[in-house]
């Protein structure tokens, strides 16, 4: 008695449910959500959305009102009245409407997806902060083999189209209680798309280091950047401009440096598992009258989230400088390693 109740209950929910009938005999019951680029969309209790090409839908039922635009913008309201050889007719008007004109197609007390494509741009086109702050454990090979604590700071102001990179970063490390590594670094980068792929950019760095003997090193760039690969879970960009290193050094055997160079750059990004994701940024500093006379950067890490808002992350990787004519008595390599525990906020 109980059961027939329920059944009772709900029958006239299940009346209500929208119905999609496929080429192979199969009927999805749901509800339509709508119909973009020629893909209805319908929501079920069973595997969630699915995605229905138009070329493979046989038939269409629904009690909801709904609203559709054809290619010509031209947009109609009402009921389904049928669906037969690939025609929708909606009741009321005496037309019927071929899938493949269909632009849009929602449920009539939805928001017009155009207008929810507008809000998603603007949205979009804000320019807004994100912060990050991070703690390192670290170690070094070449000039040292050391451990040491760093923290780093990062402050991103952008949208989709343009955005400001500052960071900051501190290492020291010791060795049986003596300062080894006092490395102090300081960055601007600033990106402005332009077309599609093609944006400027202009970035300097500065950098002290003791342990090198250098009080300044500054290097500023200003070039393109082409966004070589834009996929779900990859992107590579490439940059290359005109550039300008200058170099204070601390020991008197080595003049200082100022000159003209070039910038190239290599930026990927991937994600190599659900929680795993992998960075890498090279830049390649040559001077622009000796290709043996240059800087080579790189920092290469593995990103691991530690919660599903992704605020908290571990970073290890690798990071460092090979400089082609250090000071006298040091090594052109200085590689570091380090795990970063890291925590981004607005």
């Amino acid at each position: 008695m109980k059961s027939l109740f329920t059944i009772f209950l709900y029958l006239p929910l299940l009346g209500l449910a929208d119905t999609v009938e496929v080429t192979d005999g199969s009927v999805l019951q749901g509800k339509i959500l709508g119909m973009t680029d020629g893909n209805l969309t319908i929501q079920t209790s069973f595997a969630g959305k699915i995605k229905i090409h138009h070329t493979q839908i046989v038939t269409i039922k629904s009690e909801r009102e709904i609203s559709l635009r054809l290619d010509d913008n031209r947009t109609f309201d009402g009921s389904i009245e049928k669906v037969e050889d690939s025609l929708l007719t909606i009741k009321g008007t005496g037309q019927a409407f071929a899938f493949a004109e269909i632009k849009h197609l929602w449920d009539a007390d939805s928001s017009d997806p155009l207008i929810l494509a507008a809000q998603k741009n603007a949205l979009a086109m804000q320019m807004k902060w994100k912060h990050a702050v991070g703690f390192d454990l670290t170690g070094a090979s070449g000039n040292t083999d050391s451990f040491g604590l760093g923290i780093r700071l990062d402050s991103k102001f952008g949208n989709r189209m343009r955005e400001y990179d500052f960071y900051l970063s501190y290492l020291n490390s010791t060795k049986k209680d003596v300062t080894i590594v006092d490395e102090t670094k300081f960055g601007i980068d600033y990106d402005s798309r332009f077309f599609e792929e093609l944006s400027w950019y202009a970035k300097t760095d500065l950098e002290n280091d003791r342990l090198e003997e250098v009080d300044l090193r500054a290097t500023a760039a200003l070039g393109l950047k082409y966004s070589w690969i834009e996929a779900k879970y990859y992107k590579t960009s490439i940059r290359g401009g005109a550039a300008f290193r200058f170099e204070e050094l601390g020991s008197d055997s080595v003049k200082n440096l100022s000159e003209p160079a070039l910038d190239f750059g290599l930026e990927h990004s991937q994600a190599l598992k659900k929680f795993l994701f992998l960075e890498s940024d090279l830049s390649f500093i040559p001077n622009i009258d000796d290709f043996s006379d240059f800087l080579l950067r790189k920092d290469t890490a593995l990103v691991l989230p530690l919660d599903k808002k992704e605020d908290w992350k571990i970073r290890s990787g690798l990071a460092g400088t090979y400089n082609s004519t250090p000071v006298p008595g040091k090594e052109e390599m200085d590689l570091k390693y380090y795990l970063r525990i890291v925590y981004d906020f607005n």
